[in-house]
């Protein structure tokens, strides 16, 4: 399954699209589109979240994501310090000994392979991510499991159930940290957000819990999302590889250009008013979709789009979307990404996908590699 191939189809026969299946919904692929409907907000409301919509997250929207300026700019106000450049810096030296380490470990189990997500690509992130929310890192794969299932189990009727069940196991794991936090601050995110304000009123219970979802969810799932696509591609692309393995100072521009290739986060956004987009008539309460490995790939803005550059410049990806809704953690997944790049290669530098071995994916509200296997 090629899910990036499928949409650079689509974007040439059809950039804007129709799919009559969920609710029925709007796709669209060209890069300048996504721009302005990312940019209008007032247009094009975050308040859903996904296709089909996340009815079942009724009464525990995701803060501040289902939030539209100016209410958006209150709650994004409190997380943006813990994942400022400064703070983020800050950081180097903890992601690269957990790098190092868990690398380490695969060279000593001695057996030439390695699961890549499993072993490295979910780790690495969790482990850092789980520190600085305050969460045991002891339990992360735990963590791990229970965003998956909410995240890539397939929307049918069962489906929802289980995504559910799963979301359910969150928040009460988040409402007992909670609770523990307020009997007992640390210097953790939890405790930061329990002792924060909006409008001059300390957050409820119920809003700390879903600023907390909101992170647990993304913390645990985009960075090895891109862990897993960018490996994949350097695997199967070994001139690319060595390039990276003779010149350690382009692991930098190399982040930039598997964000790229690979935008795996597919946004959704509501019509908040009739309007007309492009000769499309859109109409209040429509949905619509935003392929962002498209955009990403879209040669209007990319000249030989789906070529590894690494003197690509300017690189406007919007891997980590645009406007108001920018990833808050996008220098968090740029430090995580370049260190596993320059540590990785600086100790197994040749590598390959099997002979016959399946990698499987998943496409959706965000397309990520469920298995990677590598012989070095």
């Amino acid at each position: 399954m090629d899910p990036f191939g499928y949409q650079d189809a689509l974007r040439e026969e059809c950039p804007i699209a129709y799919s009559p299946v969920y609710e029925g919904f709007w796709v669209l692929t060209r890069y300048q589109d996504h721009r302005e409907v990312l940019q209008q907000p007032e247009s094009f409301s975050s308040r859903i979240v996904g296709v089909p919509g996340a009815k079942w997250y009724a009464g525990n929207e995701l803060l501040p994501l289902t939030l539209d300026p100016p209410q958006h700019t209150k709650y994004r106000a409190l997380i943006n310090p813990a994942f400022s450049p400064r703070r983020i810096t800050a950081l180097e030296k903890t992601v690269r000994e957990q790098s190092v380490r868990l690398i380490e470990e695969i060279l000593a189990a001695g057996t030439g392979s390695t699961e890549f997500m499993a072993e490295f690509a979910e780790p690495l992130p969790s482990l850092v991510f789980t520190a600085m929310l305050g969460l045991p890192s002891s339990e992360y794969r735990q963590f791990v499991r229970w965003v998956d299932t909410m995240l890539h189990t397939p929307p049918t009727e069962e489906g929802v159930r289980v995504r559910q069940q799963a979301g359910e196991q969150i928040n009460g794991y988040l409402t007992e940290l909670i609770a523990e936090r307020r009997a007992h601050p640390r210097d953790d995110m939890v405790s930061d957000l329990i002792d924060s304000e909006v409008d001059g009123e300390r957050l409820s219970d119920s809003e700390v819990r879903r600023v907390c979802f909101l992170l647990f969810s993304a913390g645990l799932e985009t960075v090895t999302t891109a862990l897993g696509w960018g490996f994949r591609y350097l695997a199967e692309h070994p001139q690319v590889r060595r390039r990276l393995v003779d010149a350690p100072e382009l692991a930098e521009p190399a982040v930039e250009e598997i964000l790229r290739l690979h935008s795996f986060v597919n946004h959704a956004r509501t019509v908040t008013r009739d309007l007309d987009f492009h000769g499309v008539r859109m109409r209040e309460g429509d949905r619509v979709l935003l392929l962002s490995g498209a955009a990403g790939r879209d040669p209007r803005q990319f000249p030989d789009p789906t070529t590894f550059d690494f003197g690509r410049k300017p690189n406007r990806h919007i891997a980590f979307s645009l406007g108001p809704h920018r990833c808050a953690g996008s220098h968090l997944a740029r430090l995580e990404l370049r260190i596993a790049l320059e540590e990785w290669h600086a100790r197994i530098p040749e590598y390959a996908i099997p002979e016959g071995a399946e990698v499987p994916v998943h496409a959706g509200g965000v397309a990520g590699v469920e298995r990677l296997a590598l012989a070095f």
